[in-house]
């Protein structure tokens, strides 16, 4: 039980981290598109490449999931649908 609270804690935290670092990426894009600022544009790119492949999990983890799961079923229902056409 105790592990299992530090585990959350520490998802928390790390989601906490990856959604501040998201945030900031944003307004230093909207800073860089007003300002015509190239540097802070390829800054902009490579933070938001880090934010996608390393902190998408913290972020949106239980979405990718829940929709990974959903889109299963939905092709399970279309293969059984599928074959019921196949056998008339």
């Amino acid at each position: 039980m105790v592990k299992l609270m530090e585990t959350k804690g520490k998802l928390r935290t790390k989601k906490l981290l990856w959604s501040l670092l998201l945030f900031l990426d944003v307004l230093l894009f909207v800073e860089a598109l007003s300002t015509n600022n190239i540097w802070a544009c390829l800054v902009v790119m490579i933070v938001s490449e880090i934010i996608y492949f390393k902190g998408n999990k913290y972020l949106f983890g239980e979405f990718d999931a829940k929709r990974r799961k959903k889109r299963e079923i939905r092709k399970q229902e279309i293969l059984k649908q599928r074959a019921l056409e196949a056998s008339k």
